[in-house]
């Protein structure tokens, strides 16, 4: 039988939810350490910049945790006997909206978040990415640090169970 080494290994990330779980941790580092460089920038523009970009890395590492949670449900742990990677990205994982990612791991978590959550997501999209939006009706440019500020909140809330993997 042949092994497809390259499936195999696309199949222990995809499946696993410490791979995700820890690029979410790794973004979220990024994310805290983009934050501070941006509080002692004097310059107004590269300021609100930075501070796009910061929530943009905090928008992504949710979206890695939030598919690690959903893995953990799916697959279980990688270190549970029996567990079998699948080499296929699941459909349900392939979208950038934290509102509809939050809600397939937990109805109050969008009810508590929703706009911190839409936020985020814009900002992974485009407004930490780039200038303006691809269609330009992003209206009013939001800079609030209670975006960020509820990203540390649901961090820290739903990293719990990678805690306890063993």
């Amino acid at each position: 039988m042949e092994i497809d080494v390259a499936k195999e290994m696309f199949a222990g990330r995809v499946s696993n939810p410490l791979e995700w779980f820890k690029h979410s941790r790794s973004l979220l580092a990024a994310a805290r350490s983009t934050r501070e460089r941006a509080e002692v920038l004097i310059d107004i523009s590269e300021k609100s910049d930075l501070e796009n970009v910061a929530t943009m890395l905090y928008g992504f590492s949710l979206e890695n945790l939030f598919k690690a949670i959903w893995t953990l449900n799916r697959f279980g742990s990688p270190h549970k006997e029996g567990w079998e990677p699948v080499a296929g990205f699941p459909s349900e994982l392939k979208t950038h909206d934290l509102v509809k990612l939050a809600g397939m791991i937990d109805a109050d978590l969008v009810k508590d978040y929703e706009l911190s959550l839409s936020l985020l997501s814009d900002a992974s999209t485009w407004s930490g990415r780039y200038p303006c939006s691809l269609r330009g009706d992003e209206g009013t440019m939001v800079r609030w640090p209670k975006i960020n500020d509820d990203a540390e909140t649901i961090f820290k809330a739903y990293s719990k169970p990678f805690t306890t993997i063993s």
